[in-house]
Parts: structure tokens; C-alpha cells; sequence
């Protein structure tokens, strides 16, 4: 599998990496540290695509500025960077389908297989320990992880994991951090500013929405709901909700976290789900066409708000 990869970027002159839609840490992390292991390899045709603004604790990742610069619209070899599926990679997609030779590298146990080559480890903690693989099957060949490399890598291992402390990490992931480690980077520091630090007015948007969390089911689910009113009222966005539902999650008697935010769009919602290992998440998500991983998983709703609401309220109570 590996050397098919490698055999794929030799033969390729331009090359273009696409990072999922509403991206996190580890799209953007597994996509900018492939683009510079690529370029460190003596690939000087690579590209960087995503179909969405860059929240602002992603602003401090290597290189996301170089995110949709080229016109280019040909390429010899795509690589999909965590896209469970191809829509996932927006109006990207096409620059994908276009290509000679597509990738796909990826965790999500839901993907669909939709590359030429499918590097797929379901179920593993990021997107970033299959692609620590991929870089160091490129690296074996010509030196191409440097600290910024490791760092990156180590970003999507920290901010996928929830700090480690998810079911789906491993001994493996332990291993490829402590590999990772070994470069010139400060771990704690990628730990406070993703895991911990937090603007006063996102601060704020968490306690007025946590205050309004709703239990059912003996308070073994749990709801929280981001409006448009809440965005307003705290001057934050929709990109100001990562996290706030594992307060709700690391309650001891819920065993269903589900966030539902509001978009902009009329009667659309943006649906996170967090589940104890009884429960799979993406047995949830997937009653709405959504997918993920068992403890975490998404999909979006379209609908009235309390139709909404109830719809997945019954689908985490089948669950259950």
C-alpha cells in the first residue's frame, strides 16, 4: 500500500492535498504535514485546498496560509486528508475526481473507499497516525520529517485524541507520539492552546449555552443547544462550539452528548454526537446520513427546531 503511494508521487509532478470541510485540527494538521514532507521530498507542485474558513486556534498551524492559493485545476495525484466521504471535501471534490491518481487517507470506520488508493485505518485516533505512516514510508527513502513535520503530526494526534483520553487511542498512537516528541517543539504547548486556553467570549457562549442543557432518559442523554441568538449575544460563531459538548459527555450518568447548532441557513442544524463505549455514535449519525467514529460522530439536520430536536432524541433513545 505504502509503496503503491510512493510509486504515485513519483510518477506525479503536481499534487494537491484537501482538507474536509468545517475542519479541525487533524484535517488541517494531516494535510500540512504531508504538503511539507512532500515538499522536503523534492515535490515542488504541491497545493493545499479546503472548502472553508480557518477558525481561529487553527491560525497557529505551519503553513495554513498556503491554503487555496493556486489556481491550479489539474492535477496528477489528489490526496484526501480525513474525508470520510468525497463530499466532505465541498466544492474540492471536483479537483479530486479530475486527478490521474486520487488517495485517500483516513480513520473514520464509515469511510467509503473512494480512492485509487485507500490508506485507511478505521477506528485509530487521527488521521495524522495513518499519515505518520505514510510520511515515514516517504522518509525512509529521502529525509522529509523535520520539527515542524513532528509537530503538525503531534497537533492532530493531541486535538483528535482529546488530549489522549479518547477510547479509540492506542498503544500505537502512544508510540508514534513518543517518536514524535523526540523533535525540537514543545508538546505542552500544542496541549494548552488547543485543549485549554479559551477566549473570554467563547468562555461565555459555553456558559450560557450549558446553562440551558437539557436531560432525558434518567439524564443518561444529554443536550446543548447552540442558536444563532447565543452567537449573537457572545459575539462568536458557529466555530466557537468545539468542545463544549464534553462537559456534557463527562457528566457520570450520560452516556449520549448531543450538540445542536443552528447555521445561518434556514431550518439547518449541525449536529454533534459524543457516547460512552456502550453506545455507537455513528449508529446515531447515520440515521441522518451522517457517519464518524462509535464516540464521535456528526451529521446535519434539516427541519423545524423541536422536530429536530425530537428526531434525535428518538434515534439516541433506539440506541440506547
Amino acid at each position: 500500500m505504502y509503496e503503491e503511494f510512493i510509486n504515485a508521487v513519483n510518477k506525479s509532478s503536481s499534487i494537491c492535498l484537501i482538507s474536509h470541510q468545517n475542519p479541525d485540527g487533524d484535517t488541517c494538521s494531516s494535510a500540512l504535514s504531508l504538503y511539507r514532507a512532500l515538499k522536503l521530498y523534492g515535490k515542488e507542485q504541491v497545493y493545499l485546498f479546503c472548502d472553508s474558513t480557518f477558525r481561529s486556534s487553527l491560525q497557529v498551524l505551519e503553513g495554513i496560509d498556503e491554503y487555496n492559493k493556486s489556481r491550479v485545476i489539474n492535477f496528477d495525484l489528489a490526496i484526501a486528508c480525513d474525508c470520510a466521504e468525497y463530499d466532505r471535501m465541498g466544492g474540492y471534490y471536483n479537483l479530486f475526481n479530475k486527478a490521474k491518481f486520487k488517495v485517500n487517507i483516513d480513520h473514520h470506520k464509515t469511510n467509503s473507499r473512494y480512492g485509487n488508493i485507500n490508506i485507511i485505518e478505521a477506528g485509530v485516533s487521527s488521521a495524522c497516525e495513518v499519515a505518520y505512516k505514510v510520511i515515514k514510508a516517504l522518509d525512509e527513502i529521502r529525509p522529509c520529517i523535520d520539527d515542524t513535520v513532528a509537530k503538525l503530526l503531534y497537533t492532530g494526534l493531541v486535538t483528535d485524541s482529546g488530549g489522549f483520553t479518547f477510547s479509540s487511542v492506542s498503544s500505537q498512537t502512544h508510540e508514534i507520539a513518543s517518536q514524535l516528541i523526540k523533535y525540537n517543539f514543545s508538546a505542552s504547548d500544542i496541549c494548552e492552546h488547543f485543549l485549554k486556553s479559551v477566549a473570554l467570549n467563547v468562555f461565555n457562549l459555553r456558559m450560557r449555552v450549558l446553562s440551558k442543557a437539557k436531560f432525558f432518559e434518567d439524564n443518561k442523554i444529554g443536550m446543548i443547544f447552540f442558536m444563532q441568538e447565543d452567537f449573537s449575544a457572545t459575539n462568536t460563531t458557529s466555530d466557537d462550539t468545539e468542545g463544549a459538548i464534553n462537559y456534557i459527555r463527562d457528566i457520570d450518568t450520560v452516556e449520549v452528548a448531543v450538540a445542536i447548532t443552528q447555521t445561518k441557513q434556514n431550518n439547518s442544524y449541525k449536529v454533534s454526537i459524543r457516547t460512552s463505549d456502550r453506545v455507537d455514535a455513528s449508529r446515531i449519525a447515520s440515521v441522518f446520513g451522517g457517519g464518524g467514529h462509535k464516540n464521535a460522530s456528526g451529521c446535519r439536520v434539516s427541519g423545524f427546531f423541536e422536530d429536530v430536536k425530537d428526531k434525535l432524541l428518538k434515534a439516541c433513545r433506539d440506541e440506547l
